[in-house]
């Protein structure tokens, strides 16, 4: 970097914050194309999706439309909480249908880090149970029909 930048104090800080600002970019860039990665996973499983979209549309008169929020921090996944069976690392996914004033949360799907499995987030959970239920969407170990609403 001294052959780039000098001796000048003001070229240094000019070629770190040059260095900065590309690593920025850079990270940007890495965090738009996992979040095309985790949606193009979750189109492909969950076509359902693309149905609440148009359902929200009508049902709302145009005033709410379906929002997704990715968490791209990923997490361990257990299938019945922690110390059950391991199922990996996914990032989250909240879909929720997005009000002027208000939000209606309706499913929370995660992804796998390798883009090849999504989860389904059972809210509810077992009855009389604490524990949160992942369960497989399609065809690795048990098909989810979700219903439209």
């Amino acid at each position: 970097m001294a052959a780039v930048c000098g001796s000048d104090d003001s070229e240094i800080s000019t070629a770190l914050a040059f260095g900065e600002a590309e690593e920025c970019t850079q990270n940007a860039k890495t965090r738009e194309d996992t979040i095309v990665k985790i949606s193009d996973c979750l189109s492909e499983q969950v076509p359902e999706i693309d149905d609440w979209v148009a359902y929200v549309d009508l049902k709302s008169d145009g005033q709410a439309y379906l929002y997704q929020t990715y968490d791209l921090e990923t997490e361990e996944v257990y299938k019945d909480g922690a110390g059950s069976e391991y199922l990996g690392e996914y990032y989250s996914v909240h879909v929720s249908e997005m009000w002027e004033d208000h939000s209606v949360s309706w499913s929370t799907f995660y992804v796998s880090v390798n883009f090849d499995k999504v989860l389904w987030k059972d809210m509810v959970g077992l009855a009389d149970s604490e524990f949160e239920v992942y369960t497989f969407i399609r065809g690795v170990e048990k098909f989810v029909v979700l219903s439209k609403p």
